[in-house]
């Protein structure tokens, strides 16, 4: 090899070394993943919390459709799987009242429930009620018997719900507060 091209290889092999040992620019070289805070498992208070939620929900599932139809059966087992208590009597007690005159709920009920404090076992909600579309019909007539002129359209409802045994809740008290508007 002629001196001039050994030199030339010499001065390329420096420059290939120098490059790969070299620092890389910071800018660069992109920041190291953040580090993730450990999942700390939901609280036992919130996890009865989620659990009296889906019942409350539930309750008033079964609810609306029994009085929107309280002559079509017996509505006893399915309000009994959701309800307890107080809940339960006040509810099956206007669906007497309900099929006795007859008359129906039509329409929809707007809420939204948010749990105001929450033990292993109890657990209060509090919800919003917006019973603005929400009427009750004569079967007979078609007549609306709601006093819409008088009643206050949003209001305050509360409940508790109580774990009745393990992974079971009942909704067993309930209290439309309707100086409470919301």
């Amino acid at each position: 090899m002629s001196m001039i091209l050994r030199a030339a290889v010499v001065v390329v092999l420096v420059a290939v070394a120098a490059a790969c040992g070299s620092a890389p620019d910071p800018a660069s070289v992109p920041a190291p993943a953040p580090v993730p805070a450990p999942i700390e498992p939901p609280s036992d208070e919130a996890r009865a919390g989620d659990a009296a939620l889906t019942t409350y929900n539930q309750f008033w599932t079964v609810a609306e459709q029994a009085l929107n139809a309280p002559t079509s059966r017996d509505w006893t087992t399915e309000l009994e799987a959701v309800a307890s208590g107080q809940a339960l009597e006040s509810l099956l007690a206007d669906i007497e009242n309900y099929a006795a005159y007859p008359a129906h709920n039509e329409g929809t009920v707007e809420r939204a429930p948010t749990i105001r404090s929450a033990t292993t076992d109890s657990v209060a909600i509090v919800d919003c009620v917006d019973m603005t579309d929400y009427l009750l019909i004569a079967d007979e007539t078609g007549e609306v018997l709601t006093d819409t002129a008088n009643q206050v359209p949003r209001f305050q409802f509360h409940a508790q719900v109580e774990q009745a045994q393990p992974g079971r809740w009942l909704v067993d008290r309930t209290r439309p507060a309707w100086d409470e508007p919301c």
